[in-house]
């Protein structure tokens, strides 16, 4: 929860409630409500990564889409966020 208020405040978007759950199917979601939600498992990968799920749900704040303006959005606040998509498909999600 510090991290993902740390890039709240960085980012200048606003959030209801986080929520860590044990999703089967993602590492992620924003809700249209503003709501958060991160698959557990992020705890125990690198920072980096989590960081780069973190970002991505939270430019969801100003677009909740994956337009070309979402991902310049997320490239302002993770710039290597290509790089740490790729490594997040090398995890596995049970």
């Amino acid at each position: 929860t510090k991290r993902v208020s740390y890039f709240a405040r960085l980012m200048g978007v606003s959030y209801r409630n986080i929520t860590i759950r044990e999703q089967k199917t993602r590492w992620g979601s924003c809700s249209s409500k503003g709501n958060v939600n991160f698959n557990y498992q992020l705890y125990y990968m690198p920072q980096e990564l989590m960081d780069y799920v973190i970002v991505h749900e939270l430019s969801h704040r100003r677009h909740m889409n994956h337009s070309a303006e979402f991902w310049a959005e997320v490239e302002k606040y993770c710039p290597e966020y290509r790089t740490y998509r790729k490594q997040l498909k090398e995890y596995e999600l049970t």
